[in-house]
């Protein structure tokens, strides 16, 4: 058997899996499955995350992985195990024939094929993207030489890409996107991991003059301000399209700043924008509005705040508050409790105070 048979096999073994789960159980894997955007998770169903998981951990990976998210959730039942254990078993028969293949001494009469190395599409920003990326934001569509068109997620999921490499036109983009970066504070930025993707509130106390600067002998338009949370703050540069969202800019704006990018200059942190940044103002004062709110999941913890995803007017987004409010609006006596308890109750509708994206107080009805 080899890899594409494996994968073929792999995938329906894998959704008689995924059906065997509770919702419960469900989303606590959706939860764990961290390389995958949230964007694909939401709202999806089950018979499509096969083809998902297998796109952004690979056929060997994503066995590794099933076989250790069962054991944690936990399911050891034989309705689980047996259709994974076959498929442990035959990915190391698959290792053990490539080990012995590799072992072997080369015929001499033999020419070595080199492996063509993945198709890439030059996308509309001047930046080139591999087939072999997980489609970030931007899904493309690619026509053949033949006349046949597929979107780059299909080329991903059929497998085709692990052992073939595809030369395509870009015929078609569609809109952009735009990811759910965590929101972070300024001080847990400065301790983050470097390339960080980041989102951030704060207030404006300092903005320099528009500059040229040359970037790879092209001259670039940069903008500098820094970003002002409690006793902290951080210098932020904006370049290309996320200058145009600062025109009518000024000191004492406050800025929720989506899709940062942390970076370090002589030690110096600091924030870049990215093509998917983007910047709105007075987060912070925007009128308060009394919603009822279906919570779909916990999607993240911080030290102060528990971010959440929910379902509001037929619209799946990620908002946040702090844990003890969550916890207390959902009748937790303490913060054990609502760690051990909080899945068990989901999905559950509340009423909640919302200010832009920040939950103020909530209640279950």
């Amino acid at each position: 058997m080899d890899l594409k048979a494996l994968e073929t096999k792999w995938r329906t073994a894998l959704s008689s899996i995924l059906d065997q789960l509770t919702a419960d159980e469900f989303r606590k894997l959706l939860f764990n499955l961290e390389k995958i955007p949230q964007g694909l998770k939401e709202g999806r169903v089950r018979g499509d995350m096969p083809s998902v998981i297998i796109q952004h951990y690979s056929t060997e990976g994503s066995i590794t992985l099933m076989d250790r998210l069962m054991k944690d959730l936990p399911r050891l039942d034989a309705a689980v195990q047996q259709p994974l254990r076959g498929m442990k078993d035959e990915l190391k028969k698959l290792r053990q024939k490539k080990k012995a293949a590799t072992s072997k001494p080369a015929d001499s009469g033999a020419v070595t094929k080199k492996k063509e190395p993945a198709a890439e599409v030059s996308g509309g920003s001047g930046e080139t993207q591999s087939l072999d990326d997980s489609i970030e934001k931007l899904i493309l569509a690619v026509r053949l030489l033949a006349p046949l068109e597929k979107s780059i997620f299909e080329l991903n999921s059929s497998g085709i890409l692990e052992t073939e490499a595809i030369v395509g036109k870009v015929v078609k983009k569609s809109e952009l996107v735009y990811p759910e970066s965590p929101l972070t504070s300024v001080k847990d930025i400065k301790s983050s991991p470097l390339k960080t993707y980041v989102s951030v509130e704060g207030t404006v106390t300092q903005i320099d003059p528009i500059k040229k600067v040359k970037v790879q002998h092209e001259e670039k338009k940069t903008k500098r301000f820094k970003l002002k949370q409690e006793d902290e703050e951080i210098s932020v540069t904006l370049w290309d399209e996320a200058i145009k969202q600062s025109k009518d800019l000024s000191v004492g704006d406050v800025l929720l700043l989506n899709n940062m990018k942390r970076k370090v200059y002589l030690r110096e942190v600091y924030l870049n924008s990215t093509q998917f940044t983007k910047i709105t103002k007075d987060q912070s004062a925007a009128p308060v509005h009394i919603r009822k709110i279906k919570v779909i999941t916990l999607l993240r913890t911080t030290k102060r705040n528990a971010h959440l995803q929910v379902q509001f007017e037929g619209r799946f987004q990620e908002v946040y508050g702090k844990t003890q409010v969550l916890s207390e609006g959902m009748g937790f006596r303490t913060m054990e409790e609502f760690n051990k308890g909080f899945f068990h109750m989901l999905p559950l509708t509340v009423m909640a105070n919302m200010q832009g994206k920040r939950i103020l107080e909530m209640r279950m009805i």
